[in-house]
């Protein structure tokens, strides 16, 4: 048990890699900030000074975050925001779509990957830090860092995976009458479907929804079952993103399916797609 506990702590708080897959994380962070609240925050829109404050918070914020200068603390800002967006907007204000699940997750994100490399590669801040190794005559600096935060990341999807499972083990859903309840209102309207086989079809999809996420909760963490269920857990996501308004959430979640992945096949493959071998060796 401690050989179990002390390998444990080594993977989730000491271990090193490449800072590629985090700076991903962060560009796609900024862009899915943007396409959810960009333009409801445009500056005409509110112009009392909160909702000013908000909007110069917001997209200074998440533009620091895009282009990579002073990362940490743009992701630490960033997720401050949207954490406000969430609490005070959202619930205290009445900002009713504001307190849903996927502003939540877009906040949280922004503060974990602020605990990862997320600077040191494909930002401004790893091009001023060429050019001042240059001028000193010394080598680049590594693209390298510690990963506890793609750790933490992966952590809060298992989580969520988890409950969202737990959640729906009730007949309610199980029997299929939530399926046929969200077909209803998104599809078919007030009348019940004349389609042969649809209630045992609802019944169906909702034993395999809740039987995926279990397993995504549980098998996405380790390598070993992780190849059987990335393509699935996309898959997942992908139908959901087309056929119901969970978009956000959907693409927030594909996005960091990056920290399940281990930080050095990630630049390999990276390396591999531009044709280039490693500048640095990934343990």
């Amino acid at each position: 048990m401690r050989a179990l506990a002390a390998r444990f702590v080594g993977w989730a708080a000491y271990s090193e890699g490449s800072s590629r897959s985090s700076a991903l994380i962060r560009i796609g962070l900024a862009m899915l900030f943007w396409s959810r609240w960009a333009g409801e925050l445009l500056a005409y829109i509110d112009q009392s000074p909160t909702g000013l404050f908000l909007t110069a918070n917001f997209f200074v914020a998440t533009a620091l975050l895009f282009v990579g200068y002073h990362s940490r603390v743009a992701a630490v800002w960033a997720g401050a925001v949207g954490m406000a967006m969430y609490y005070y907007f959202g619930f205290q204000l009445g900002r009713e779509p504001w307190t849903h699940h996927h502003t939540y997750l877009l906040a949280v994100a922004a503060l974990l990957i602020a605990l990862t490399p997320c600077g040191r590669s494909y930002s401004l801040d790893r091009y001023l830090a060429v050019v001042r190794a240059e001028r000193a005559g010394l080598p680049p600096p590594a693209e390298r860092g510690n990963l506890w935060g793609l750790r933490l990341i992966v952590v809060q999807l298992s989580v969520l995976y988890f409950f969202a499972a737990f959640d729906k083990t009730n007949h309610a859903f199980l029997s299929g009458a939530r399926i046929e309840q969200i077909f209803l209102w998104y599809y078919a309207g007030s009348d019940y479907p004349a389609i042969p086989g649809f209630a045992w079809a609802a019944t169906a999809v909702s034993l395999a929804v809740v039987a995926l996420e279990y397993s995504l909760a549980f098998g996405l963490p380790f390598r070993r079952t992780r190849r059987y269920l990335v393509l699935p857990g996309l898959a997942f996501h992908a139908i959901i993103y087309v056929t119901l308004p969970v978009y956000t959430f959907s693409a927030t979640m594909a996005l960091l399916y990056l920290a399940y992945f281990d930080a050095g096949d990630v630049d390999r493959v990276i390396a591999r797609l531009q044709g280039t071998g490693l500048r640095e060796e990934i343990p």
